[in-house]
């Protein structure tokens, strides 16, 4: 296969991958009333408390989105928002023993999910995809400088072609 097409085809699975495995988690988790975002917060606050801003860039979210989730974990008794005193700006966010008992259910219940998945795939191959999808999620870590380069090359605010790419084609 060619680099052209190899990319091509990586970045297909990848998105399809990423489209239907949320659906069967936001599926998984809709009898419980949680969200698969939720589900990310709690897991995260189970290595202890974070700021806002910390729990915000560990599930890949903006603070505003966060704010809102973290203000729903807290009206279902899931999570806790202090403001610190050496600065009242500053919100750390703590799971509550409530809110580890729901993830470590959810966690049963995705791993169950999981599980039938794999079951799936021929089992000599199981490990080989487990261990690939583990080595490209450390590679996607925030706190991977290599990530952090690749973000970089990301499209800036303004620098965007897309209207003189379109402009062209006229």
């Amino acid at each position: 296969m060619e680099r052209s097409e190899q990319i091509r085809s990586f970045r297909k699975s990848f998105s399809r991958l990423e489209r239907f495995f949320g659906q069967l988690m936001r599926e998984q988790f809709s009898c419980c009333g949680a969200t698969v975002k939720q589900w990310n917060c709690l897991e995260v606050l189970l290595d202890g408390p974070k700021s806002m801003n910390a729990l915000a860039v560990e599930v890949a979210l903006h603070q505003s989105t966060v704010t809102r989730i973290v203000e729903k974990l807290e009206k279902q008794g899931f999570a806790t928002r202090n403001r610190k005193a050496a600065n009242q700006r500053s919100v750390e966010v703590r799971i509550t023993e409530s809110g580890k008992q729901m993830y470590c259910w959810m966690d049963a219940q995705c791993s169950q999910m999981t599980s039938d998945l794999l079951d799936l795939l021929p089992s000599d191959r199981q490990g080989a995809i487990v261990e690939a999808m583990e080595e490209f999620s450390k590679l996607l870590d925030p706190s991977n400088e290599a990530f952090l380069e690749v973000l970089k090359k990301c499209c800036q605010k303004g620098e965007c072609n897309l209207e003189q790419e379109k402009g062209d084609k006229k």
